[in-house]
């Protein structure tokens, strides 16, 4: 355990399998195209400079092997060991059917130059055609999708030793009961979009009765992605957030990622900025009080993730959003 980790309350989260997993994760999305690939180098290479130990990847990013050439920097250099490090990364949107898991972890697995992962997500419990453009699809974009048959296939790689835990992303209660039903390993995270203008009580007790742990994306509303296909200053911009963080001498952001961990969820978060990226890590080592949690409820209610585009009458799992994420639209 760093010393970080002993100085730091609430630094790591139990997940189901008994690893400890640090709270808060460093992203390396990169789906708006806006940074090149030494800007993320540089980003991780911050990160790990700051004191981050978990990164958060998927293949659909394509920021995989920028993150396995700078671990491997840091490995060869003796300053960390692989065991010092956690990663989650996710299945890929295209070979998300029983036979596509193993395939695509492994090829992830050799992107990210490790022998496993720590946790690999389900990105999307959906399946669409190789190539298909994910911001723009069509009735025809999509492929037959075997929930149960994935499931099984990802329990699988923790048998074959490459990640040492499973779960899901994008998924509400429905979906997580339906695993649950024929699991023989639990989902350990539920990767969600939370932020004070999006919490969804019943998911969060939900994954708390099931054992499974929340992490929160986007958990200052992405507001580096309004040019992007999504993204919000209303989190950042909150008169009551600037209010309490006023109180408490923290930065608003702060108060918005403590606000995440008070409810027992992790965090990835993102910045190009080095000192802001230490600043997150001041959410830790303290808390909001009842009156602050009171006036946080106030805030406008709103969702970053579109989730009709993966809806459809004919050819999706899903009908409507709400087949997909039954807690937010109940």
């Amino acid at each position: 355990m760093s010393s970080m980790e002993k100085a730091i309350e609430g630094w790591n989260l139990k997940v189901n399998t008994g690893a400890l997993m640090p709270a808060i994760a460093l992203g390396t999305s990169n789906f708006a195209k806006n940074e090149t690939p030494e800007q993320i180098r540089a980003i991780i290479r911050n990160g790990i400079e700051v004191g981050y130990r978990h990164f958060d990847t998927a293949a659909v990013y394509g920021t995989e092997y920028l993150l396995g050439e700078v671990l491997q920097e840091v490995f060869k250099s003796g300053s960390l060991k692989r065991e010092e490090i956690f990663i989650t990364s996710k299945l890929g949107l295209f070979d998300t059917h029983p036979d596509g898991v193993i395939p695509a972890l492994r090829k992830s697995l050799s992107e990210l130059q490790v022998e496993y992962v720590d946790i690999y997500l389900l990105h999307f419990p959906v399946r669409i055609k190789r190539d298909t453009n994910p911001f723009n699809m069509t009735e025809d974009s999509f492929e037959p999708f075997d929930l149960i048959g994935v499931w099984k296939a990802l329990e699988q790689s923790v048998e074959l030793g490459l990640t040492k835990a499973v779960g899901i992303s994008n998924s509400g209660s429905g979906i997580l009961r339906r695993i649950a039903a024929d699991a023989k390993m639990m989902p350990a995270v539920n990767q969600m979009e939370m932020h004070p203008g999006c919490l969804q009580p019943t998911l969060l007790d939900t994954c708390k009765e099931l054992g499974t742990v929340v992490m929160a994306y986007s958990p200052l509303g992405s507001p580096g992605h309004q040019a992007a296909a999504r993204g919000s200053n209303l989190v950042i911009d909150s008169s009551i957030l600037k209010a309490i963080a006023e109180k408490h001498g923290k930065t608003v952001e702060q108060v918005a990622l403590r606000w995440t961990l008070d409810y027992g969820a992790g965090l990835v978060c993102k910045s190009r900025n080095p000192t802001r990226l230490a600043q997150y890590l001041g959410a830790f080592g303290w808390k909001l009080d009842d009156e602050d949690h009171k006036r946080i409820e106030t805030m406008p209610r709103f969702m970053l993730q579109d989730f009709s585009i993966w809806c459809n009458a004919t050819t999706s799992p899903y009908k409507t959003p709400k087949d997909m994420l039954d807690d937010w639209y109940e």
